[in-house]
């Protein structure tokens, strides 16, 4: 029987990941917040039903997103 649920551990060997995958490959909750912060800074590939996206490039907008944060 197939996942329901995309699985993070099985996400790092792909290339490209549909929508909902790379939802939660790039830990965003709602497509609202994916929109807003990741997909104006990565390519849409054709691919399945609709788009995919590459892993390199998700990887690189989330380390651009990082915030380092002081220590107390």
């Amino acid at each position: 029987m197939a996942r329901r649920k995309a699985d993070f551990d099985g996400l790092l060997v792909q290339e490209f990941l549909t929508k909902s995958q790379a939802m939660a490959y790039t830990q965003r909750l709602t497509e609202e917040t994916f929109n807003e912060e990741i997909m104006p800074y990565v390519h849409v590939y054709r691919g399945g039903k609709g788009g995919v996206y590459y892993v390199p490039e998700l990887r690189k907008r989330m380390l651009d997103l990082v915030e380092i944060q002081p220590t107390k």
